[in-house]
């Protein structure tokens, strides 16, 4: 007999409204007060999203920003900045792991990618996942998904592309290019694609989200059943709702005040399962790190993992083996990187230390 599920479907809201029902939904789920649970999500007005773990002033242009209407805000999951207008349709599962056959976070990835490649073929598109977290046609991404955990269960967000304006995400999202060009603007068109491209046409939302909804229960066999809040979400959403539209939520992650005479070293290094950021800094002899302060577009479980390593890197000496040490016990602590291992994390910080003269330092 097919498992229960709740459909919530709240329409388009502000993306500090959609941050803070995220924690609330996720929140009751691991709780066991609500069922598991099936999200979708609409943006009015317009947003620029970064992941928990990415810094707003490293990630997006805020004078642009604000100046198209672009509101910017903070995901609880991780994945890297994004840009969302009201075409786009975004949707999330909130589940337990002991109430499904899903056993691990990383197993929802390709498992649930599966959901947006059959909606998907129900248009007749034919699409495939690519590890860690897109759906792709023919190289082209129409679909990002990515989770975390939450005590206990998952929350798994994905979104869909109707319909896109790459103009406008490349002019609020600080990507790596010199100036808008009319061959930048193409460049990124044929990274991305658009149900509007490959159909002719922009479907109706109330059909793709149909599509979504039949693909997710054959996929995992379940029944959905469309709901709403129970009263104590309502509660909970209506307490917490404005403080995610408070600066201290959105600039959770930002930039520190550097302190000192410390020199300071902005490191980078895509991994497979995202890029790594890290500034640091060192004492004046570049032996030990003074501080880290790490950022990415990785996915980790759990989600204060980061915070854990950049207190095991301070004070740490500037080698190879000490930092592979410190890296390997990390990772023993069950903190799980999507993609990104020991070795990838080694080779961001290798500029700080020289693998020919080790002992010298």
């Amino acid at each position: 007999m097919a498992e229960s599920w709740r459909l919530l479907d709240p329409g388009p809201l502000p993306a500090w409204k959609q941050m803070a029902l995220d924690k609330v939904v996720i929140e009751a789920r691991a709780r066991d007060l609500v069922p598991n649970t099936l999200r979708f999500m609409e943006f009015s007005p317009h947003t620029a999203l970064v992941g928990y773990h990415q810094a707003v002033e490293w990630e997006i242009d805020r004078p642009e920003a604000s100046s198209l209407g672009v509101e910017i805000n903070r995901r609880i999951t991780g994945g890297g900045a994004i840009y969302m207008d009201e075409r786009q349709l975004g949707w999330e599962l909130c589940v337990k792991f002991d109430s499904t056959r899903l056993i691990r976070p990383d197993a929802l990835y390709p498992q649930l990618a599966q959901v947006v490649i059959e909606s998907l073929a129900s248009w007749g598109i034919t699409a495939q996942f690519r590890p860690v977290n897109d759906v792709e046609i023919q190289g082209r991404k129409i679909s990002g998904t990515g989770g975390t955990d939450y005590h206990g269960a998952v929350i798994y967000q994905g979104t869909l592309l109707r319909d896109f304006d790459v103009e406008i995400m490349l002019r609020v999202l600080k990507l790596p290019i010199e100036k808008l060009t009319d061959k930048v603007i193409d460049s990124f068109q044929k990274r991305l694609i658009t149900m509007r491209e490959l159909l002719g046409y922009v479907p109706e939302m109330t059909a793709v989200k149909h599509s979504v909804q039949t693909a997710l229960m054959r996929v995992l066999d379940v029944d959905l059943t469309p709901s709403v809040l129970t009263e104590d979400e309502q509660r909970a959403w209506e307490h917490l709702a404005p403080s995610y539209r408070e600066s201290a939520w959105i600039d959770l992650r930002h930039m520190p005040e550097l302190t000192g005479d410390y020199p300071v070293h902005i490191l980078t290094h895509k991994a497979p399962g995202g890029l790594i950021r890290l500034l640091v800094q060192t004492d004046a002899h570049g032996r030990h790190i003074h501080r880290a302060f790490i950022t990415g577009d990785f996915f980790v479980y759990p989600e204060w993992a980061p915070l854990d390593l950049e207190a095991a890197l301070k004070d740490a000496p500037v080698s190879h083996s000490a930092l592979s040490a410190i890296l390997a016990a990390h990772y023993q602590q069950n903190h799980t990187y999507m993609g990104v291992g020991v070795t990838d994390w080694l080779l961001a910080l290798a500029p700080l230390y020289d693998h020919n003269q080790e002992g010298s330092l």
